[in-house]
């Protein structure tokens, strides 16, 4: 089976998962198996790939299985994400934590997620240190959790050195302060890695809570050539909602998309989003076609006319030419 798609558009499971929070733990809809999960997601028009959690979703099933699962419905595997922030041995951190045998538990559950992703045909890796952080004043000694994130991150990426690592970053959640909070944070880590196939995933939502200027970390990222992954969702700028793509911040999610097509990205465009209480097919459906759209539009943007306009800083020319933009692609009545 081919899927016909315009974009690399991909997603994770979330949406047709049952979407617990700390209010409601047994989440918000019913559980399904996996392949329901799959099915459901092959219902969704313009859904090139899909992302799988490590080892998560690969409890019952071995990998052939699973691989051969996602493939009868025509999906790639856009990233295998590893399961650094799920388990409570990691309370306290996974590469960083204080104890040397979860530490190397961390690393080694990480070599194991590369040789997986590697015989699965991963476009890349998937790693966001969520729990490494802390949640007090005087709880962890920063110079030597620092020292053993960028060795730990090191030992990961010299493992696999085919294949691609990307590092996420966050502000908060699920600690009170992540170590990797936000773009400026990630580029020195990666700078200290200094491996090319350990690069960098911006989440839109993750940048907006960090105080970022989306389009604006996706440029400092792209111009070191460390751009690897992006993540598509919305927030109010105070939590991580993972809304539906577009639909609170328009104007950044177009910027930061159009700061993406002209840095000559060729990476998945990932879907993150938690429905909680929308139907998860409708929603991550409405995700694809915003993320379609959004960028047809970034890609008709009158770049020279733009250059121009921010060559002078010119805000005024700017909005025109994207408000005209906008009206001349608005639907017919």
């Amino acid at each position: 089976m081919t899927r016909q798609t315009r974009y690399r558009i991909a997603s994770g499971l979330v949406p047709f998962s049952p979407c617990a929070d700390r209010f409601m733990a047994g989440g918000y809809r019913d559980a399904m198996p996996l392949d329901e999960q799959i099915a459901a997601m092959a219902r969704v028009e313009g859904m090139l790939g899909i992302a799988l959690d490590y080892p998560a979703q690969f409890e019952q099933d071995d990998a052939a299985a699973v691989k051969a699962l996602y493939e009868s419905h025509g999906f790639e595997l856009a990233t295998l994400e590893l399961g650094l922030y799920c388990d409570r041995r990691f309370k306290l951190g996974s590469i960083t934590s204080p104890d040397p045998e979860i530490r190397r538990d961390a690393i080694e559950l990480s070599k194991r997620g590369l040789d997986l992703a590697r015989e699965m045909g991963a476009y890349d890796v998937l790693l966001w240190p969520g729990q490494d952080g802390f949640d007090y004043p005087f709880q962890v000694d920063y110079k030597a959790c620092w020292k053993l994130l960028i060795d730990g991150i090191s030992e990961i990426g010299s493992h696999a050195p085919d294949a691609r690592i990307s590092v996420e970053y966050k502000p908060k959640e699920p600690r009170a302060h992540c170590f990797v909070r936000n773009a400026g944070t990630l580029l020195y880590l990666l700078k200290c890695v200094d491996l090319p196939n350990v690069g960098a995933t911006i989440d839109f939502g993750h940048s907006l809570v960090a105080g970022e200027s989306p389009a604006e970390a996706a440029a400092l990222i792209a111009g070191e050539g460390k751009l690897f992954q992006v993540h598509l969702n919305d927030n109010y700028r105070d939590w991580d909602h993972d809304l539906i793509v577009g639909s609170v911040h328009l104007w950044e999610t177009l910027e930061f998309l159009y700061e993406i097509v002209v840095s000559g990205y060729e990476g998945w465009y990932l879907m993150d989003v938690f429905p909680y209480r929308e139907d998860g097919l409708a929603a991550i459906r409405q995700c694809v076609r915003n993320t379609e759209r959004l960028l047809d539009m970034a890609g008709r943007i009158p770049r020279d006319e733009l250059r121009a306009a921010l060559s002078r800083m010119d805000a005024v020319s700017s909005i025109e030419a994207l408000w005209r933009l906008l009206v001349e692609t608005r639907p017919a009545h």
